[in-house]
């Protein structure tokens, strides 16, 4: 299956490197982020869901949204494709069973209440049977957040730099409706 991330690239960083596609960046602002016990790879099952994720907090989409982040001199906002197995054992928040199995309710898997979701993913992650975890976007019901902290099967497909031209960029900007300002006219 393919999963996809927007990220601060580096094109001269190593993989796993600060600007590389494998890097997990310091935790704690995640809503499944475990600080201190475990590290998590944020990702969509869509470009566009992953573009959504990274920019839904802005209500318009800019060119400087597209600049990397200052930390990383010289960095691109860019999305990475990746390939992870089908079988994969990635807990599917969207199955009743398993939501049943964990004693969730589906408004337990949406809360916006990190305290909630950040104590969910810790019981997933304590249960040592997932690499990581999957649930509905909070922007789309259409697309699938991930939340990898086993990220060893994970393979690096492609990177592109996005722009606001970006199909993926475009798409996801009609979907949750934001304003694209500054794009070129074709």
């Amino acid at each position: 299956m393919s999963l996809f991330r927007v990220f601060p690239f580096l094109p001269q960083a190593h993989v796993a490197d600060p600007g590389g596609a494998l890097h997990i960046p310091s935790q704690g602002g995640g809503r499944i982020d475990g600080p201190g016990r475990y590290s998590v790879l944020h990702l969509s099952d869509s470009a566009a869901g992953a573009a959504a994720e990274a920019f839904g907090r802005f209500p318009e989409w800019t060119a400087g949204m597209l600049e990397g982040s200052p930390a990383l001199p010289g960095s691109v906002r860019a999305i990475a494709q990746y390939r992870l197995a089908p079988d994969a054992a990635v807990c599917n928040l969207n199955d009743p069973a398993q939501l049943l199995a964990l004693g969730l309710r589906p408004s337990d898997v949406v809360s916006r209440d990190y305290a909630v979701t950040r104590t969910w993913a810790r019981k997933i992650y304590d249960q040592r049977a997932w690499i990581g975890v999957r649930w509905w976007s909070y922007y789309s019901p259409e697309w699938f957040s991930y939340g990898l902290w086993r990220i060893d099967g994970l393979r690096l497909e492609s990177v592109r730099p996005l722009t606001l031209d970006d199909p993926d960029l475009t798409g996801a900007s009609r979907t949750i409706v934001r304003r694209i300002v500054g794009r070129s006219r074709h």
